[in-house]
């Protein structure tokens, strides 16, 4: 690969991080308005108490 396609590559690889940050933002500020009082954080909260403790599923396998 060229410099020149990884300087490509990392402008794209940028870009797409952007926006995910972006939408991980929007998404947090949604979450706090609809009651989840610290945004994404609460939601994995929430999520692992209606899992339970002896369940084989742990939310870190979705990368919280």
């Amino acid at each position: 690969m060229t410099p020149k396609e990884m300087e490509k590559m990392i402008a794209r690889l940028q870009s797409k991080l952007d926006h995910y940050e972006t939408e991980w933002a929007y998404l947090d500020r949604i979450l706090s308005e609809c009651g989840f009082r610290k945004g994404l954080m609460s939601l994995k909260k929430t999520v692992e108490s209606m899992i339970g403790a002896d369940s084989d599923m742990k939310i870190d396998e979705f990368g919280f």
